[in-house]
């Protein structure tokens, strides 16, 4: 039982990498587009990323569940509960904020014509950009109460 658990907790943490990985230089790559071509392979980059990210959370969440099952005394514990409720709250708000600004800028840049990036795109990207500071913010306070685990 304990090498499973060893060996989840080893998972979790490649989750944790391949997860958050991509998400941190989503930005960078779109920032560095001088021109649409540029910014079209940025946004070919990131559709690849994309899902190994989603895979990387996905695996997260089952495998920090999974080692929550096979120790029940976590969930007695505020980091682990808090950690699994900010989860929640990363999800929905990335839902409903970067992925729909995302996809709004993914559409401006299939379908402008020319070399230059549209203003409506950098008023986009300005906007995605204040938003990921949120989406940060929640993950390094997730990852800060699994390293640290206050209150343990």
């Amino acid at each position: 039982m304990y090498q499973l658990y060893t060996f989840l907790v080893g998972i979790h943490i490649f989750a944790a990498i391949i997860g958050l990985g991509p998400i941190l230089v989503f930005n960078q790559i779109l920032k560095n587009a001088g021109n649409m071509n540029e910014l079209k392979n940025a946004h070919k980059i990131i559709g690849k990323l994309n899902p190994l990210s989603s895979i990387g959370f996905g695996l997260l969440v089952t495998t920090g569940l999974l080692m929550g099952v096979m120790n029940p005394s976590l969930f007695k514990t505020v980091w682990y509960l808090l950690a699994l409720g900010l989860f929640i709250i990363l999800g929905i708000y990335s839902s409903f904020t970067i992925e729909r600004k995302l996809k709004s800028m993914l559409n401006i840049s299939e379908t402008h014509v020319g070399e230059n990036i549209p203003q409506e795109y950098i008023e986009l990207l300005n906007q995605k950009i204040s938003h990921d500071w949120v989406q940060n913010a929640l993950l390094i306070t997730i990852f800060i109460l699994m390293v640290f685990k206050p209150g343990n």
